[in-house]
């Protein structure tokens, strides 16, 4: 765990895109780190979506420049193979080392979880995810699939067949499904209606031990705290973490931290289903399940819920819940999201910043937490000054405002509404004025 501030920055970006088969939303906080280290990018190509989050650590160069170039990478107009998902990470995490070289104070590592999903052309979806770290995908049903439906078949990484994992979830009610983490979260495992849902790869892990072991590590125990390999590194797959890497007699998939993923592979999902990815900040304060059911529930009361705002709102809620890192929640909605092909990104908990100063009334921010909420900002490509829509106090980067420069509008509707309220005090006195 690195340095923590003396209170949390409590904003929250939230970004969404779509198109006619993908309609997705994400969310990142920073919390109470000193920094940002977290990644995440997707890619959109027609009928294949590529969507990835990165949770770095020892800093965010790792998590940052892989980001963009895993996405692009596997974001083509075809399924990429086992193979090909495979050296890409291999390629990538080589194409990291050598920047790392040219650049040493850059060194740092990162977890991935990610998936490439293809729509087919009956209308249900193919999904690989690729898992490499402690980040965590879901897979679930959406709404509209009954409880009784027969479960989907996942192709697992052998090693958790090897430990007995069974390939497909269990009813809502098994009496046989085994409670997260009973015993260690070492095999596959969930229920109705989680399709799949990723296995951690932490040192301890029976898998992870054993390369470890092998390699010349070891695993310290998890008495108070997490286990951690060879004392430090609390994760055991991941890009980067290079002095983990160092042993050249070895593969990368042998080496005391591997860069080598986890792929899980589903067909036949039916649409409306919808897939999470988030950082272990997440996973830290709740389990898999929690989530799946939470997004089930509101995706069942609304069919077009906006993802964003669950995202965020599982964020406000993880803070709450006591969660101490950077968090970045994607949820993935496997429906037309043509309406977010070209959406502005938004802002939230901006509130402490726009309290007036020596206002005893409400909680301001110290200097140095004034500082880390502008450098979020700054890092989202937000201005330092919070200016929100008049009418509904939403928050774009890109907001339509008055000539007069004192009222702003997050959207055309709210803007003429708007107008008929400020219209009479605008400061030009003018007609209704053209948008910017």
């Amino acid at each position: 765990m690195g340095q923590q501030l003396s209170s949390a920055v409590e904003l929250i970006q939230v970004q969404r895109a779509g198109n006619k088969f993908f309609r997705m939303g994400v969310a990142d906080m920073q919390g109470w780190r000193v920094g940002h280290e977290d990644g995440h990018d997707i890619c959109l190509e027609s009928t294949l979506g590529s969507f990835w989050v990165l949770d770095g650590h020892g800093g965010a160069s790792c998590a940052q420049y892989c980001a963009p170039k895993v996405a692009k990478d596997f974001g083509q107009t075809t399924m990429p193979s086992d193979e090909r998902i495979l050296s890409g990470f291999s390629s990538m995490d080589a194409e990291f080392r050598d920047f790392v070289h040219e650049n040493p104070d850059k060194e740092s590592g990162s977890t991935v979880i990610g998936c490439v999903v293809q729509r087919q052309d009956d209308g249900s979806y193919t999904v690989k995810m690729a898992n490499c770290g402690d980040s965590r995908g879901l897979i679930v049903f959406g709404p509209d699939a009954a409880e009784d439906c027969s479960p989907l078949e996942v192709m697992l990484p052998q090693h958790l067949v090897n430990l007995g994992s069974k390939n497909m979830a269990l009813p809502a009610n098994s009496p046989d499904f085994e409670e997260p983490n009973k015993d260690g979260n070492w095999r596959f495992g969930c229920r109705w209606p989680v399709i799949c849902e990723s296995v951690d790869h932490k040192p301890n892990h029976p898998t992870e031990n054993q390369r470890i072991l092998i390699a010349g590590g070891f695993v310290s125990p998890a008495d108070n705290g997490p286990a951690r390999l060879d004392g430090n590194l609390a994760v055991s797959r991941g890009l980067g973490d290079f002095e983990y890497k160092s042993d050249k007699t070895r593969s990368v998939g042998e080496q005391k931290a591997s860069s080598v993923p986890d792929i899980y592979e589903v067909h036949n999902i039916p649409a409306g289903s919808f897939i999470v990815l988030a950082c272990d900040g997440l996973w830290d304060v709740c389990t898999g399940e929690y989530i799946a059911q939470y997004v089930h529930g509101e995706l069942k009361k609304n069919a077009k819920h906006d993802t964003g705002e669950m995202a965020a709102h599982l964020i406000k809620w993880s803070l709450e819940k006591g969660t101490k890192d950077n968090v970045t929640i994607m949820i993935i909605q496997l429906t037309d999201g043509s309406e977010w092909a070209s959406v502005p990104d938004e802002m939230k908990g901006f509130e402490k910043l726009q309290a007036p100063a020596r206002d005893s009334t409400q909680c301001l921010l110290e200097e140095d937490a004034r500082k880390q909420y502008i450098t979020f900002l700054n890092r989202c490509s937000f201005s330092d000054k919070p200016c929100p829509c008049t009418l509904c106090g939403t928050w774009l980067r890109d907001m339509w405002q008055c000539p007069c420069k004192t009222v702003f509008y997050c959207c055309r509707a709210c803007q003429k509404k708007g107008w008929k309220m400020h219209k009479d005090n605008c400061p030009l006195n003018a007609k209704q004025p053209e948008l910017q």
